[in-house]
């Protein structure tokens, strides 16, 4: 179980807090006025934590965009695979048009 100290506590022996959490291994918990405001932890700790963010973030996105594919997939069931082609070359060809229109893309033209 993580060790709780109030905030002065953690500001008066801030140097022997950390090297309890280093030697131990575990979490600080930092109250003020009773209640909890932050977590002193190892930088391997931390590490960790921001690395399972992370991937849980990515798991997040990667079921987001199944949930958009299976959305699309189903609003599309009556276009063939040709008709989905053409569908999507038009769009292609739209967006690049809108944005060589604003600038944000140019074309060298060939003078041969």
């Amino acid at each position: 179980m993580p060790k709780t100290v109030t905030a002065s506590e953690a500001k008066n022996k801030l140097g022997s807090i950390v090297g309890w959490v280093v030697e131990n291994q575990e979490e600080v918990i930092v109250e003020s006025y009773g209640e909890p405001r932050v977590v002193i932890m190892s930088f391997d700790e931390y590490e960790k934590l921001k690395a399972l963010k992370e991937q849980q973030r990515r798991w997040e996105a990667l079921d987001q965009l199944r949930r958009l594919k299976a959305e699309v997939s189903s609003h599309n069931k009556d276009l063939s695979e040709g008709e989905a082609m053409a569908l999507t070359d038009r769009f292609v060809r739209e967006v690049i048009d809108d944005m060589a229109t604003e600038g944000k893309i140019r074309f060298e033209r060939d003078n041969s």
